[in-house]
């Protein structure tokens, strides 16, 4: 079951309270104090509802109600206590004698609130804010991150323009295994340059490549490479 109605809605005044009605209720708190609500209207003669007189007398019409806006002490002591107890208005009312509920969280909503989010805290968990990182900060790490995705090309490892073709084959025949398993090596043997020793073959190589023109390798004048191919013969 649900709760029941404070009273029967059937002939209950509603809009703005008279003087008159505001008078009867204030005698009537003021010699029996307050009492069940729900009895207030019929015993003060009032066509009301029971809620409606419990706010009239807690909002309007208490002696110890106090008007205008908090000071500073009572502005610090509603921080104290939603720090404790959030949200609960009655309870934190309860700490402020002369002040409603409603009142306080009006104020609470409308002055303290801000007032807390300008000093750097949050009127949520009363905790320091937490500073939002700055657009300088943002586009700097991106930068930094778009430079480090990409990166330079490497140059490709091109031969040394001065460097001739014939110079490059020769390096590779050196390195060929081939030249070092020639069984042959040393004695006459038949080739595409007739029957010939060792010493015939390695000379006709030379004027070979001497006739291509590669003037750049200097084979004839430094001699290195003579005695290196021939160094190759003696060891086979």
């Amino acid at each position: 079951m649900g709760r029941q109605p404070c009273c029967d809605k059937l002939g209950v005044k509603k809009g703005p309270w008279t003087a008159e009605e505001d008078n009867k209720l204030f005698t009537f708190i003021l010699s029996y104090g307050p009492c069940c609500w729900r009895a207030v209207p019929k015993l003060a003669g009032l066509r009301r509802c029971g809620k409606s007189c419990r706010l009239r007398w807690t909002n309007y019409l208490r002696p110890d109600l106090k008007r205008g806006l908090l000071d500073e002490a009572e502005e610090q002591l509603v921080i104290d206590l939603h720090a404790r107890l959030g949200n609960r208005w009655s309870k934190i009312a309860a700490g402020l004698p002369g002040r409603t509920d409603n009142e306080i969280k009006n104020h609470w909503n409308t002055h303290i609130k801000k007032k807390l989010i300008k000093m750097g805290i949050d009127p949520v968990t009363h905790q320091p804010l937490q500073k939002p990182q700055t657009e300088s900060s943002s586009q700097g790490s991106s930068t930094d991150s778009s430079s480090a995705a990409i990166s330079p090309l490497s140059e490709p490892n091109f031969p040394a323009k001065d460097q001739p073709l014939t110079s490059q084959i020769w390096m590779e025949a050196l390195q060929d295994d081939s030249w070092s398993n020639f069984s042959t090596w040393g004695s006459e043997s038949y080739t595409d340059f007739g029957p010939h020793s060792s010493e015939d073959s390695l000379n006709q190589l030379l004027d070979y490549y001497k006739d291509l023109g590669d003037k750049d390798c200097e084979l004839g004048s430094s001699g290195n490479f003579n005695k290196q191919l021939a160094g190759m013969g003696e060891k086979d």
